[in-house]
């Protein structure tokens, strides 16, 4: 299986959570592993806001590239993200949920390109066909 690594699962797998270990597991037993650019963006503002140093940062997103393949915004997905942003918003509202924001209709897209599935527990992924679902 191919999947898509969402910056919830990342980031439980850098504080070593039970469901970061999940994330590991899963990653390692995966076919291929992809990784949004913005997830590289996401993942370090997270870090840097939670107190590791810029340092640890680095080494966790050198990490990342060396267990996933960075899949960068061209036209092509950032038109299809923005369809998928779409889509999530109308599938948050109907669940009540918060607005999704472009990050996750990147992921989304990144997951259908890639054909592959997102790893996350993030909850606007939450029943999607896409998602394999941390729990």
């Amino acid at each position: 299986m191919n999947l898509t690594i969402d910056s919830f699962a990342w980031i439980e797998l850098i504080r070593g959570t039970r469901l970061g270990r999940e994330s590991k597991n899963r990653i390692e037993a995966a076919d291929a592993c992809f990784t949004p650019a913005i997830v590289l963006a996401e993942v370090a503002h997270r870090c840097l806001r939670d107190g590791l140093g810029e340092r640890v940062v680095q080494q966790e997103l050198r990490a990342i590239g060396e267990s996933s393949k960075v899949v960068p915004i061209d036209g092509e997905l950032a038109i299809a993200a923005s369809k998928a942003t779409t889509e999530l918003r109308r599938h948050a509202a109907a669940r009540r949920l918060p607005v999704p924001g472009l990050g996750d209709g990147l992921v989304l897209a990144t997951a259908r390109k890639c054909r592959s599935r997102v790893l996350t527990g993030d909850v606007h992924f939450h029943g999607l066909e896409e998602t394999l679902w941390l729990e």
